[in-house]
């Protein structure tokens, strides 16, 4: 049984402000964020603060948004695209991949691109279709596609 918070306005200001450094915007929409205990972020309706959460025993809520660990935001797979999809033109930090890079980052491979010196997340999109969120550091994309979703891509 996971236990999870509701996140206070205090600590949703400072996801907003991280989401706008990182991704220049944040989603709209009246949403609740729940944090559990390995510092995962979920969203769901707001109408959440009516059920009292700790009679409950729940494996999971809402949609898995992002993880929050020591300041840094790094979205999930499913998150990112809830993401682009809510604020599609306004999102900075989207990279389009060829299809060459996409084969190779479904097979777990890290992929050597320049995007300047600076580190940062960015949202990894093939064919308008959001396929991952990774971090960029040193000319290096890593790769943070889970094994589960690693196969054979059909391109």
């Amino acid at each position: 049984m996971q236990k999870v918070v509701i996140l206070n306005t205090r600590e949703i200001k400072r996801l907003r402000q991280k989401f706008v450094e990182e991704y220049g915007t944040f989603i709209k929409g009246e949403y609740a964020f729940l944090k559990n205990e390995k510092d995962r972020i979920f969203l769901v309706n707001k109408d959440i603060a009516k059920v009292e959460l700790k009679n409950l025993r729940l494996d999971k809520m809402g949609l898995y948004f992002c993880e929050s660990k020591k300041g840094i935001i790094r979205l999930s797979l499913q998150g990112a695209a809830f993401f682009v999809q809510n604020k599609e033109n306004e999102v900075k930090n989207k990279l389009e991949l060829s299809k060459d890079e996409i084969v190779e980052y479904f097979k777990g491979v890290d992929l050597n691109k320049d995007l300047g010196d600076e580190s940062k997340f960015v949202i990894l999109m093939y064919e308008g279709n959001v396929v991952g969120c990774s971090k960029y550091k040193d000319g290096v994309i890593l790769n943070y596609l889970p094994k589960t979703n690693r196969g054979t891509v059909i391109v």
